[in-house]
């Protein structure tokens, strides 16, 4: 998600931001728990951090956004430094009806695969609510472990999670799209 399409969805325009992304939205996705303004500053200060940032999560057969994910910015993050020095923090939502079919965990991993292959990075970091008991069990899905807690301003109490690759899982896809 580029400038324009972060202004779209601050100014609520969703047939422009449709349009732009390439997608259908359904009209009861909210565009409130999308960080476009945080993104947007990101953006503003540094142009080069914007491949790292939010994407849209769209079902490839139906065209529909179901989502969203990104990065919480490039590596390294100073909030990690003790628990994942090196790690970088991916963050999603899924629309509410699309949930529990797979689609964070083929976001996650594509976007990990392009991180992986594209920029050396090796350690991958998910904060969870101790209550998002599907989000939990997907992190263990894909060998994220606990290895810590903070208190985010925002959102609460989270349980960090991460995973570190020296190798990509064999069993993973390298061919999602990004």
């Amino acid at each position: 998600m580029d400038v324009p399409v972060l202004e779209a969805i601050i100014a609520n325009d969703r047939i422009t931001t449709a349009r732009l992304l390439g997608c259908h939205i359904p009209p009861d996705l909210s565009f409130e728990h999308i960080p476009s303004a945080r993104r947007l500053r990101q953006l503003r200060a540094d142009p080069h951090v914007q491949p790292w940032l939010l994407r849209a999560m769209i079902d490839r057969a139906s065209g529909i956004m179901v989502g969203h994910i990104g990065f919480h910015s490039r590596p390294p993050l100073e909030h990690l430094a003790e628990v994942a020095p090196d790690g970088v923090e991916l963050g999603y939502t899924v629309h509410e009806p699309y949930r529990r079919r797979k689609y964070a965990t083929e976001a996650i991993i594509a976007l990990m695969h392009w991180a992986y292959a594209q920029h050396s990075q090796r350690c991958f970091v998910l904060t969870i609510s101790p209550h998002n008991l599907p989000s939990t069990a997907m992190a263990g899905s894909l060998g994220l472990t606990q290895c810590g807690s903070q208190m985010d301003e925002e959102d609460g109490l989270e349980i960090i999670f991460a995973r570190r690759f020296d190798n990509w899982p064999a069993d993973w896809p390298v061919d999602v799209a990004n």
